[in-house]
C-alpha cells in the first residue's frame, strides 16, 4: 500500500467560522471548496478541511477530541501573531519538550478543536525530513 497524501476533516457548526480560522488565523491556502466544505493545503501533500457539520459525510456530535499539530521552522512569529487573534482561545506559553525534541505552544480554535504549532529543535526527532 502506498498513500499519496493526507487530509484531516474537522466538522464545524458554523462553517464560515472554520473557513475564517483556516484562511485568516492560520493563513492556509484554500485548494478546493464545494458548498459544504473547504480544503486547505498545509504542506506538500498534507491538507486540512473544514466541513459543515449539518452536511458532512459522517455524523459528528462530539468535537475537539483531536490535536492538530502544525510544524514550522520557528514558532515565535506564529506565537506573536496569534496572541492578539480573537478566534484563538487558551493560548499556552511556549514550552520545550527535550525528550521529543520540540518546542511548541497550544491553543483552541472554533468548535473546541485543539491546535499546536511545533518546531523541531533536534534533528534526531524530526521525522518530517527523513535522512
Amino acid at each position: 500500500m502506498s498513500y499519496q497524501s493526507q487530509i484531516t476533516f474537522l466538522y464545524f457548526d458554523d462553517l464560515s467560522a472554520g473557513k475564517y480560522f483556516f484562511e485568516t488565523v492560520l493563513k492556509l491556502k484554500k485548494v478546493y471548496e464545494p458548498d459544504w466544505a473547504a480544503v486547505y493545503k498545509v504542506a506538500q501533500a498534507a491538507y486540512i478541511g473544514a466541513v459543515d457539520a449539518k452536511k458532512g459525510s459522517i455524523s459528528s456530535i462530539q468535537r475537539g477530541g483531536a490535536l492538530v499539530s502544525l510544524t514550522v521552522d520557528d514558532v515565535m512569529p506564529y506565537y506573536k501573531r496569534l496572541q492578539n487573534e480573537p478566534q484563538v482561545d487558551q493560548l499556552s506559553a511556549i514550552r520545550v519538550f527535550e525528550d521529543i525534541g520540540i518546542k511548541s505552544f497550544f491553543f483552541d480554535g472554533p468548535n473546541g478543536y485543539h491546535f499546536e504549532i511545533q518546531q523541531f529543535i533536534s534533528d534526531e526527532f524530526d521525522f518530517s525530513n527523513p535522512k
